[in-house]
């Protein structure tokens, strides 16, 4: 049933003087003898290209409503959710926000999104709005309703420099085995160039957890009962062989506090030859290696040949309960969700668009870097994993246990097996708290 679901998922100008990450939109000339009221919107990854994006589709936007003016404030990727978080607890929210999966339920717990069930029902292009992906909305609030209106979602994925590779004569790893050989045979210490670069730092929780999942070929965190199954045996020779690349040296020193900026600029500068990611990297890989120098393929699989993979991730756009103009912001929020600006902002940052109308325009059945996607989310041999993204501790548990446990294990500070276990105990206890609410 899942796997029929998943594969039914795939069937304005920024002011010169901004800072970097940071951005705001000016009104167009023509709209200056219109009396204008200001929309305020937050983008959690603010960046040259997502900056450069959001100039054009608000542009556009200001446009078609010369009424609106949209104040744009790019965050940056790694402290946005501590902004939002202060936000709201000084009442100086935006009218309109982006957020992600893993974000809802900690906001929504603070009482401060809009339910926009109404909104998306009323939406021109609902019937295109899969409803996988609303359904994936819906579970990330204990109450079930709509607090986003979904833009595009990522796969996991891995990308592979393949001009590199070609020139060292190393073949593209399909199973773990040959992964692990290959970060066993490239790697080059002394010259500071290694086959993998391992994250260790800040969102390292998706690479660990679909190595560790897809070694036990298992893809659910919980058993029926709510048990979490981190403490089994099979996770713990997993995690020791994930933590014996940098153990044996074949990842950089630097992998141990590795966030994405630091693996995706040792895969830009050749210091790896692969990395584990998701989808929305590819711009960042096209500037750093240039086009036809990488693909994007699936990661190493068991010994059953099966890959397990997190299930997609979702970003979307909120309407804050404390808006100072509620009316602009779900006006901005629907425009920004329609084919042809999803579109826009789909192609430009190589995003999965969860507006269906998008699968038709030729960008998107030509990208050859989709047709993986098509194939990951159809192919029998690949199982999805759901984090939990509807505990209210879970961003906790990754910002306070998971991460600085996983640097303890590397560093061998602490063992795999004991932290496993205490995961397991942590998350077991938040899941049948979880349960038991919605008795």
């Amino acid at each position: 049933m899942k796997k029929r679901i998943l594969s039914a998922l795939l069937s304005a100008t920024i002011a010169a003087s901004a800072l970097a990450g940071c951005g705001t939109a000016k009104n167009d000339e023509k709209t200056n003898d219109v009396q204008q009221s200001a929309i305020e919107f937050w983008y959690h990854d603010g960046n040259e290209t997502s900056n450069g994006i959001f100039a054009e589709l608000i542009s556009r936007f200001q446009n078609k409503y010369p009424q609106y003016k949209v104040n744009y404030v790019g965050l940056p990727s790694d402290s946005y959710l501590q902004k939002y978080n202060t936000a709201i607890a000084t009442n100086s929210v935006p009218d309109t926000m982006s957020v992600r999966d893993q974000d809802i339920s900690a906001i929504v717990n603070q009482e401060a999104l809009l339910d926009l069930e109404d909104t998306i029902n009323n939406f021109d292009e609902k019937a295109s709005l899969n409803k996988a992906v609303l359904e994936a909305v819906r579970n990330c609030a204990i109450d079930g309703k709509l607090y986003a209106f979904p833009e595009y979602f990522t796969c996991d994925i891995s990308w592979a420099n393949t001009a590199l590779m070609k020139e060292k004569g190393v073949e593209v790893p399909k199973t773990i085995d040959e992964f692990m050989a290959a970060c066993k045979k490239y790697a080059d210490a002394a010259n500071g160039k290694y086959f993998y670069s391992l994250r260790g730092g800040t969102g390292s929780m998706e690479n660990l957890l679909d190595f560790l999942f897809t070694y036990a070929d298992q893809d659910s965190l919980f058993d029926k009962e709510g048990n979490c199954v981190l403490d089994q045996p099979i996770f713990t020779e997993a995690l020791d062989a994930y933590a014996s690349i940098y153990w044996n040296g074949w990842t950089s020193k630097d992998s141990v506090t590795n966030g994405f900026k630091e693996m995706v600029a040792e895969f830009g500068s050749g210091t790896s030859m692969y990395i584990s990611h998701n989808s929305s990297s590819l711009a960042e890989h096209k500037k750093n290696l240039g086009e036809g120098n990488f693909i994007n393929i699936f990661g190493p699989a068991n010994k059953n040949g099966n890959v397990v993979t997190k299930n997609l991730s979702f970003t979307g756009f909120a309407v804050t309960k404390k808006a100072k103009n509620p009316e602009g912001a779900i006006e901005f929020v629907k425009f920004l969700a329609n084919s042809e600006n999803q579109s826009y902002l789909c192609e430009k940052e190589g995003r999965v668009p969860a507006n269906e109308m998008v699968y038709k325009k030729d960008w998107y059945r030509n990208d050859k870097y989709m047709k993986v996607y098509t194939e990951l989310l159809n192919s029998d041999h690949v199982k999805f994993i759901t984090h939990p993204v509807w505990l209210s501790g879970w961003g906790d548990f990754k910002a306070k246990y998971q991460e600085p446990d996983l640097q303890a294990v590397i560093l061998k500070d602490k063992t795999s097996k004991e932290v496993l276990a205490s995961w397991a105990a942590y998350l077991t206890k938040l899941q049948k708290e979880y349960l038991n609410s919605n008795k």
